[in-house]
């Protein structure tokens, strides 16, 4: 045990150190990044307007597949260490690969099929869709970014979260074995040991290089920076910022992450020592892959309506009007595997909801819809289910060797989870695309003058540019905004003819406090009117919504599951074939010899040493 070898003294420690870099182990993480990340990256893109509205708004020059390039040599050394750790970490079919980079290109009188890698000397290029890809693999590279994924259990809007259940000796030396954290932090006892900032306190860090302030500084540096070149670098650096920020919302609609479970992600996976990680995360992985993911057709049903489910960034967390946000959904309606209620004598005389009851206690977190009425079925008996009242399974149940009722997640559970949580994770992914990038405001032209009526932002300007045949831009004038009003614009030289090859293009800058800053440019065509695409028809409408998942409020209190009774009968009990729990899964969650319980350290498992993670990122001056 890691408490009695502290005593034992510096020498046991480091020998334990030692063994435990021996033992190999998989990094902690939610769901996958190469595999499921990325199906629902898809999945958001094909059901965005953002690529419908990049096209748009550049005469069919710019979309999801353009090109765009990043010079490795411009980037300040956090810039390029990430970015390089990323591509270390992308595997080859995630699509996250630029052509190019440093080394790509031989020399000139190299074969002609030695030169198919190079780009342009040392530049990197992939599609805008690729650095999105790119995003989503920084975001955990090193793993040990996954501690700004969670909240708080207790108290979700908590700048910084939680999860005492393991001891933090034990915490330290699993963040250095599995999670990227320096072995020297298990003797400094600076890793990770149980409380850090949480994806609330992320959405606002300055520092970051792949949190929102420093995308939003991108974004609008990719519209106002005065060449192609530097615009083009921006806008990707700004992907895969974004990519970082679907990473973080979807990973928030994992149960874990969502309650602050962390000793979750150390649940044993098999009998083999160090063998450990997050079961739910597994299972859609093996199950589903990254094209099959449930409730998510390859193609959406109806086009894309491009409203956001909220307006800010931490409305899609914690809600927003009648959008529960996802922490909700997932936190009170789901358990994740260490915040299922602990072991409990029940009396066999209690009647199935009497026993549910008990077994579930007070501090179980979940919506009051989900528990009020659940049952244990069948009981009394030595397995079963935890049902809610829609008949839903919330855990399964056992007799340990104490003959507690011991409760416990399950394929059966973990089927249920992802046939909910990963469209809801798509959807909030699809609604993050079109909240960043929402359809250019309603304008008219009239002669020599733009007539654009606003919503009612905090404060907007227009700033309209000159872009000659090489792509630099000059600024030719500048014009603040009313918002929520409509304001008169004159075009001055930009109304004029152009020279052959230039064009003008709009930039608006906007102010939505509390929501994210608008970035959003157009090329200024012949057209006399634009923006404000018309909402969906009726039946588009129609189609849309019963094709994608309903987040609101009510669905906690009454939604009843596809393919399970709408009244769940306390002395009812499940389909032997269909309902009687797995019998691998407890017996991978037991502890044996060679794996202890996964709330005890473990003597043949010492969590300790492991190579060093890359240096800490500092930020860079935008």
């Amino acid at each position: 045990m890691i408490r009695t070898l502290r005593r034992r003294g510096p020498i046991t420690m480091v020998a334990a150190a030692l063994l435990a870099g021996l033992l190999g182990a998989s990094p902690a993480a939610a769901w996958d990044p190469s595999t499921t990340h990325q199906g629902l990256l898809e999945a958001a893109v094909t059901r965005s307007a953002m690529h419908l509205r990049w096209m748009d708004a550049s005469e069919l020059e710019r979309g999801l597949f353009s090109d765009l390039r990043v010079d490795p040599d411009s980037l300040a050394p956090e810039q390029r260490r990430l970015l390089a750790l990323a591509l270390r970490q992308a595997h080859v079919d995630v699509g996250a690969r630029p052509l190019g980079g440093p080394g790509s290109c031989p020399r000139a009188d190299a074969p002609p099929e030695t030169q198919r890698f190079c780009v342009d000397r040392d530049l990197w290029q992939q599609p805008a869709l690729g650095w999105l890809r790119l995003g989503m693999v920084a975001e955990v590279s090193p793993p040990s970014r996954h501690l700004h994924h969670f909240v708080d259990r207790e108290s979700p809007e908590a700048l910084r979260w939680s999860d005492p259940e393991l001891p933090a000796s034990t915490l330290r030396a699993r963040q250095a074995r599995s999670n990227g954290e320096p072995a020297a932090g298990i003797f400094t006892r600076t890793n990770f040991s149980g409380e850090a900032a949480s994806a609330i306190a992320w959405l606002g860090d300055t520092k970051d290089l792949l949190a929102p302030p420093q995308t939003f500084a991108h974004l609008e540096l990719a519209s106002t920076a005065p060449s192609q070149d530097e615009r083009d670098q921006h806008l990707a650096l700004a992907l895969v910022g974004v990519g970082a920020l679907l990473h973080v919302l979807q990973d928030l609609t994992v149960p874990a992450h969502a309650r602050g479970d962390a000793t979750a992600f150390f649940s044993p996976l098999s009998p083999a020592a160090g063998d450990r990680g997050l079961p739910l995360q597994e299972f859609v992985r093996y199950e589903y892959g990254r094209r099959d993911l449930p409730g998510l057709p390859p193609l959406p049903s109806a086009p894309p309506t491009g409203e956001p489910l909220a307006t800010t960034l931490i409305g899609h967390v914690l809600g927003e009007g009648s959008y529960v946000g996802v922490v909700s959904l997932s936190a009170r309606r789901y358990f994740s595997e260490s915040s299922v209620p602990a072991p409990r004598f029940l009396d066999d005389t209690l009647s199935a909801s009497e026993a549910a009851s008990v077994l579930l206690g007070d501090d179980h977190g979940l919506a009051a819809a989900e528990v009020d009425g659940a049952v244990l079925s069948p009981w009394p008996a030595q397995r079963g289910y935890l049902l809610s009242p829609t008949g839903r399974a919330l855990a399964a149940f056992d007799l340990d060797l104490e003959g507690r009722v011991r409760p416990y997640l399950d394929e059966t559970c973990y089927r249920d989870q992802a046939a909910r949580l990963i469209p809801a994770a798509a959807e909030v992914s699809r609604s993050l695309l079109d909240l960043l990038w929402p359809d250019w405001p309603q304008t008219q032209r009239s002669g020599g003058s733009l007539t654009l009526t606003l919503p009612a932002w905090t404060s907007a300007s227009l700033s309209i540019y000159v872009e000659d045949e090489h792509g630099e831009r000059r600024l030719s004038s500048e014009h603040p905004l009313t918002p929520g009003g409509a304001t008169q614009v004159a075009l001055g030289e930009a109304g004029g003819e152009q020279a052959k090859g230039s064009r003008v293009v709009l930039v608006l800058v906007a102010d939505r406090s509390p929501g994210p800053p608008l970035i959003l440019e157009r090329v200024l065509g012949d057209a006399e009117s634009f923006g404000s695409t018309p909402s969906p028809t009726a039946a588009e409408s129609e189609a849309l919504d019963e094709s994608k998942p309903s987040l609101d409020e009510n669905e906690l209190e009454t939604e009843d599951e596809s393919g399970l009774e709408s009244e769940a009968d306390p002395d009812a009990e499940l389909d032997p074939e269909a309902a009687e729990p797995d019998t691998a899964e407890p017996e991978a969650a037991e502890p044996d010899a060679a794996e202890p319980d996964a709330a005890e350290p473990d003597a043949a498992e010492p969590d300790a040493d492991a190579e060093p993670g890359p240096a800490p990122i500092a930020p860079v001056p935008l």
